[in-house]
Protein backbone atom coordinates (compact mmCIF):
# COMPACT_ATOMS: atom_id res chain seq x y z
CA UNK A 1 0.00 0.00 0.00
CA UNK A 2 2.92 2.35 0.89
CA UNK A 3 4.56 1.69 -2.73
CA UNK A 4 1.38 2.53 -4.42
CA UNK A 5 1.03 5.60 -2.24
CA UNK A 6 4.86 7.03 -3.22
CA UNK A 7 4.33 6.45 -6.91
CA UNK A 8 1.45 8.50 -6.58
CA UNK A 9 2.98 11.06 -4.83
CA UNK A 10 6.17 10.87 -7.69
CA UNK A 11 3.52 11.47 -9.91
CA UNK A 12 1.86 14.14 -8.27
CA UNK A 13 5.19 15.82 -8.18
CA UNK A 14 6.05 15.25 -11.80
CA UNK A 15 3.11 17.13 -13.04
CA UNK A 16 3.76 19.98 -11.03
CA UNK A 17 6.81 20.43 -12.65
CA UNK A 18 5.35 20.54 -16.12
CA UNK A 19 5.19 23.90 -16.45
CA UNK A 20 7.32 26.44 -19.24
CA UNK A 21 11.07 26.18 -18.72
CA UNK A 22 11.13 22.74 -17.05
CA UNK A 23 13.72 20.12 -18.68
CA UNK A 24 13.03 16.12 -18.70
CA UNK A 25 15.02 13.38 -19.92
CA UNK A 26 13.65 10.17 -21.45
CA UNK A 27 13.70 8.20 -24.59
CA UNK A 28 12.95 8.95 -28.00
CA UNK A 29 11.97 7.07 -31.45
CA UNK A 30 14.62 6.53 -33.65
CA UNK A 31 17.51 7.45 -31.33
CA UNK A 32 19.94 5.08 -29.32
CA UNK A 33 19.98 7.46 -26.52
CA UNK A 34 17.88 9.50 -24.15
CA UNK A 35 17.64 13.00 -25.13
CA UNK A 36 16.86 16.38 -23.46
CA UNK A 37 12.97 17.81 -23.88
CA UNK A 38 12.25 21.72 -23.04
CA UNK A 39 8.59 22.49 -22.27
CA UNK A 40 8.34 25.65 -24.15
CA UNK A 41 4.64 26.05 -23.00
CA UNK A 42 1.69 24.28 -21.30
CA UNK A 43 -2.04 24.81 -21.87
CA UNK A 44 -3.85 25.97 -18.94
CA UNK A 45 -5.34 22.52 -18.25
CA UNK A 46 -2.19 21.35 -18.68
CA UNK A 47 -2.88 18.51 -20.45
CA UNK A 48 -1.02 19.46 -23.52
CA UNK A 49 2.63 21.17 -23.80
CA UNK A 50 4.67 22.20 -26.74
CA UNK A 51 7.94 21.14 -25.81
CA UNK A 52 11.97 21.09 -27.88
CA UNK A 53 14.79 18.80 -27.59
CA UNK A 54 17.83 20.09 -26.99
CA UNK A 55 20.73 18.58 -29.11
CA UNK A 56 24.73 18.34 -28.18
CA UNK A 57 25.22 19.91 -31.93
CA UNK A 58 23.66 21.51 -34.83
CA UNK A 59 22.40 18.79 -37.19
CA UNK A 60 24.04 19.41 -40.28
CA UNK A 61 20.97 19.15 -42.07
CA UNK A 62 19.68 22.50 -40.08
CA UNK A 63 23.53 23.99 -40.96
CA UNK A 64 22.51 24.55 -44.69
CA UNK A 65 18.75 25.99 -43.71
CA UNK A 66 19.44 29.49 -42.23
CA UNK A 67 15.89 29.63 -41.10
CA UNK A 68 15.81 26.79 -38.88
CA UNK A 69 19.69 27.90 -37.83
CA UNK A 70 18.51 30.68 -36.58
CA UNK A 71 15.81 29.23 -34.48
CA UNK A 72 18.85 27.14 -32.20
CA UNK A 73 18.93 28.97 -28.92
CA UNK A 74 22.87 28.13 -27.51
CA UNK A 75 22.48 26.78 -23.80
CA UNK A 76 25.92 27.17 -21.50
CA UNK A 77 26.45 23.74 -19.33
CA UNK A 78 28.01 26.22 -16.97
CA UNK A 79 24.35 26.96 -16.01
CA UNK A 80 22.88 23.72 -15.69
CA UNK A 81 23.98 20.56 -13.67
CA UNK A 82 21.87 18.04 -15.97
CA UNK A 83 24.40 19.17 -18.91
CA UNK A 84 27.69 18.09 -19.85
CA UNK A 85 28.60 20.43 -22.39
CA UNK A 86 27.28 23.24 -23.83
CA UNK A 87 24.73 22.15 -26.18
CA UNK A 88 21.40 24.25 -29.05
CA UNK A 89 17.71 23.49 -28.26
CA UNK A 90 16.65 23.51 -31.57
CA UNK A 91 13.34 25.55 -31.82
CA UNK A 92 12.83 25.24 -35.63
CA UNK A 93 11.12 21.83 -34.47
CA UNK A 94 8.65 22.41 -32.01
CA UNK A 95 6.40 19.44 -30.82
CA UNK A 96 2.80 19.25 -29.42
CA UNK A 97 1.86 16.47 -27.11
CA UNK A 98 -0.06 15.18 -24.17
CA UNK A 99 1.51 16.14 -20.82
CA UNK A 100 1.19 12.66 -19.90
CA UNK A 101 4.31 11.25 -21.20
CA UNK A 102 6.09 13.67 -18.47
CA UNK A 103 4.51 11.89 -15.91
CA UNK A 104 5.46 8.24 -16.38
CA UNK A 105 8.40 6.55 -15.84
CA UNK A 106 10.29 6.83 -18.97
CA UNK A 107 11.02 10.66 -18.33
CA UNK A 108 13.33 12.08 -15.37
CA UNK A 109 12.95 15.96 -14.50
CA UNK A 110 16.26 17.64 -14.29
CA UNK A 111 15.54 21.17 -13.12
CA UNK A 112 14.57 24.57 -15.00
CA UNK A 113 15.74 26.93 -18.00
CA UNK A 114 16.78 29.97 -16.28
CA UNK A 115 14.37 32.65 -17.39
CA UNK A 116 17.11 34.54 -20.41
CA UNK A 117 17.35 31.13 -21.98
CA UNK A 118 13.35 30.69 -21.77
CA UNK A 119 12.66 33.79 -23.42
CA UNK A 120 15.09 33.00 -26.16
CA UNK A 121 13.77 29.53 -26.66
CA UNK A 122 9.80 30.91 -26.51
CA UNK A 123 11.12 33.52 -29.13
CA UNK A 124 13.07 31.34 -31.53
CA UNK A 125 9.56 28.75 -31.48
CA UNK A 126 7.28 31.86 -32.26
CA UNK A 127 9.84 33.15 -35.10
CA UNK A 128 10.08 29.67 -36.31
CA UNK A 129 6.51 29.88 -38.11
CA UNK A 130 6.16 26.51 -37.15
CA UNK A 131 2.39 27.12 -34.93
CA UNK A 132 -0.26 29.01 -36.14
CA UNK A 133 -1.27 32.03 -34.15
CA UNK A 134 -3.88 29.82 -31.77
CA UNK A 135 -0.91 27.23 -30.73
CA UNK A 136 1.19 30.43 -30.08
CA UNK A 137 -1.78 32.07 -27.98
CA UNK A 138 -2.50 28.43 -26.33
CA UNK A 139 0.28 27.77 -25.37
CA UNK A 140 0.86 31.59 -23.80
CA UNK A 141 4.23 31.52 -26.08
Amino acid sequence: MADKNLMGTIAGLKQVSIMPGAVFIGPWKEIDHDKFIVIAGVTQDKVLACSVLINSRINPYIMRRQKMLDCQVYVKSENYAFLSHDSFVNCAQPMVGNTEHFVGDEYKYCGLLNETDLVLVRQSIVESGQLTDEEIARFSL
